[in-house]
């Protein structure tokens, strides 16, 4: 009977499992450390993404914490491609990419590493992964 029931478990579980290439929804958050550049000035952040009903609604949203003087440009990186930029305001800045993300980030729920550099993309100052 255990057998049956097991048999018989697996073989619902097969059913209802989702094909391989349908999204997941998920909810994520992160810190980023600071660099030793970023430490230099004072540099933390968070980033969060969030994809529901299998993708048509997704954000990627990250913020920064610094101390730099008010419209310091910063751009962001996600798994190596440029995500957008950040324009620093009383210490702060924000970046929320919302449904369609651009086309390089494809879905929000395979970010791994992200990064924020300076203007030119040469000083990394924050850096974590989901």
């Amino acid at each position: 009977m255990k057998g049956l029931f097991i048999c018989f478990m697996a073989a619902l579980l097969g059913a209802c499992a989702l094909p391989n290439d349908a999204v997941a929804d998920c909810v994520e958050r992160t810190s980023l450390s600071a660099t030793s550049a970023g430490e230099e000035i004072a540099a933390f952040g968070s980033a969060y993404v969030r994809s529901i009903e299998g993708g048509s609604q997704e954000i990627f949203f990250l913020q920064v914490d610094l101390e730099v003087p008010d419209g310091t440009q910063l751009q962001v990186f996600a798994n190596g491609e440029p995500a957008g930029t950040i324009t620093v305001a009383s210490g702060t800045g924000t970046m929320t990419l919302n449904s369609p993300l651009p086309a390089a980030l494809a879905q929000v729920c395979e970010i791994g590493r992200i990064w924020v550099t300076d203007a030119e993309g040469t000083t990394t100052l924050i850096d974590g992964s989901f």
